[in-house]
């Protein structure tokens, strides 16, 4: 299915999504959680996604700070050529959508030759560097922080990669209104104003 730049957003399939990894490095970390939810605009668009992952690497203490996971709990979890199969399979003709997701992409982009898998080139809305643009921010904003400025209340205690999924997804239903008031009405416009 080919996505049309000019098309409007809400005729656009979007897939909200996060992973979580021990640390920061796809050459040295793994992917541990994946998390996705599918929108066709703003609205929820099928099944939300959710696996944990079996990791290739160490979890460290402090990896296990952010997100309560460790190795133990995670040796039993499908493989990330697995995981990531399935992601992949719902990521198809979908603009993915995260918090900032560089370093997510950036993950997927490097266990992706594993699996015979080529990411297209723009596939990445940040949705914090979007939010950062439209509240005059200087900085891109932690997920809590930006779901609070748009009235959703969050009580997060561990990162969870389906949780930050469908938080992307409410503040971006929350957040579209304002864009076309702004004059971002069109997926090319979403794109100029947050992509990755």
């Amino acid at each position: 299915m080919s996505i049309n730049p000019n098309d409007d957003i809400h005729n656009i399939r979007f897939l909200c999504f996060d992973f979580e990894m021990t640390g920061l490095d796809p050459l040295r970390d793994s992917i541990i959680e994946i998390g996705a939810v599918p929108l066709f605009g703003t609205e929820f668009d099928g099944e939300v996604f959710f696996t944990p992952v079996q990791p290739m690497t160490f979890v460290s203490t402090q990896s296990k700070k952010v997100h309560g996971l460790d190795g133990d709990e995670l040796w039993m979890a499908p493989t990330a050529e697995v995981a990531l199969s399935e992601f992949i399979q719902l990521a198809q003709g979908r603009i993915l959508m995260g918090q900032n997701p560089a370093v997510d992409l950036a993950f997927l982009w490097y266990n992706a030759k594993n699996i015979g898998f080529s990411p297209p080139g723009e596939c990445g809305i940040g949705r914090s560097k979007g939010f950062s643009k439209r509240c005059r921010s200087h900085k891109q904003l932690e997920l809590s922080t930006m779901a609070e400025r748009v009235g959703i209340i969050t009580r997060r205690w561990k990162h969870n990669a389906l949780d930050d999924a469908l938080l992307v997804a409410q503040i971006f239903q929350k957040v579209v209104p304002t864009l076309s008031r702004h004059g971002i009405r069109t997926l090319r416009e979403l794109r100029n104003l947050a992509s990755v």
